[in-house]
């Protein structure tokens, strides 16, 4: 699989449900056209133990978060088994989103990573088959302009 793009990041201001919520999204994988090879949806969620406004983390937490997904990354990401899809901040939680390829080598990774965490911040994860990334399209929309612009 040595087709996988760079990454390329969009940042957006948005919200959910009301609440404020940044959002950064891989754009290459808009246009990715080795979808098929990474047909898993995987949703590691982190719950913010300090919050500001409306849920948002303040910066010492930002940090926190910063170096729990620095662990997380590299490990999914080893040999293009996992691509980044998109990071969202909202409602006192930090989402990853990251499309899979082998879902078994991405769980055993999961499961050591949580075995081996200091426990600073409590987290858990999801993996879902999405051959057609259905789960993804929320995120991958935030990168098509509405169609009334010219």
């Amino acid at each position: 699989m040595n087709d996988v793009p760079d990454p390329c990041y969009s940042l957006f201001e948005t919200s959910i449900g009301g609440n404020p919520a940044i959002v950064v999204v891989n754009s290459t994988l808009l246009t990715f056209t080795g979808r098929d090879a990474f047909p898993w949806h995987l949703r590691v969620g982190v719950h913010c133990k300090l919050q500001g406004a409306n849920g948002m983390p303040t910066h010492e937490e930002v940090e926190a978060l910063s170096r729990l997904e620095e662990e997380i990354a590299p490990a999914i990401e080893t040999d293009q088994n996992a691509i980044f899809l998109a990071r969202i901040t909202a409602r006192g939680e930090r989402v990853l989103l990251y499309r899979v390829h082998d879902p078994e080598r991405a769980n055993e990774t999961l499961q050591l990573l949580i075995s081996n965490s200091d426990g600073q911040r409590e987290w858990e994860y999801q993996l879902e088959h999405d051959l057609g990334w259905i789960l993804a399209k929320p995120e991958l929309d935030l990168l098509v302009p509405p169609s009334h612009f010219n």
